[in-house]
């Protein structure tokens, strides 16, 4: 019986890869509107031979969106991570994931900002900057992360938090937009 699970498994990813190439070869956003459709293994197999970095024992949910990308190479995993469902990936820039990180559900990483049909765009022009997020980072539920922002290692950002500016190291933060709310208690040999 775990056998022929087994082998459904790789027969549904290899066949879901397949689907997703040939939407591909039509028109990438029609390949990514079905990526946010497939199981986990699928979804891990697809963004890697796409030009995404995982790393090793990752639990990638399903439903993430991912946007302003003709392919994933943008997206950089660490070892041990978990990525909750719903997620949005702007990847005009690159969004840098390290190691034992925990994002939590419909997350937003938001890497550029461009406001070409207004008038403001002549204040504001249009740029991109990467997220970084360090090892051992925990990203509560529905948080939006604004381009340019690093979250330090060992950081905790509150659930639906608007992260605006650099998160220290050892950090809790949250709120909109987020702020310090204290240090995290510990000892940094322990990472």
């Amino acid at each position: 019986m775990f056998r022929l699970r087994e082998k459904y498994r790789k027969f549904l990813t290899h066949w879901n890869l397949m689907r997703f190439n040939c939407k591909k070869f039509i028109s990438f956003d029609l390949a990514n509107q079905f990526l946010s459709l497939v199981d986990k293994l699928s979804l891990e197999v697809i963004l890697r031979k796409n030009g995404a970095k995982i790393g090793d024992d990752c639990d990638i949910e399903t439903g993430h969106t991912f946007h302003n990308c003709k392919d994933y190479s943008n997206l950089i995993i660490g070892n041990n991570c978990h990525i909750g469902k719903n997620c949005f990936f702007d990847l005009r820039n690159k969004v840098i994931i390290g190691n034992n990180v925990v994002i939590s559900m419909q997350t937003t990483f938001i890497t550029h900002m461009e406001m070409t049909q207004s008038l403001l765009s002549a204040l504001y022009p249009a740029d991109s900057k990467s997220i970084i997020v360090e090892d051992h980072c925990y990203i509560g539920a529905g948080t939006t992360i604004l381009m340019g922002v690093k979250l330090g290692k060992s950081s905790f950002v509150a659930a639906k938090s608007l992260v605006i500016r650099n998160v220290n190291p050892f950090t809790m933060f949250g709120g909109i937009p987020a702020k310090e709310i204290k240090k995290i208690n510990g000892t940094k040999e322990a990472y």
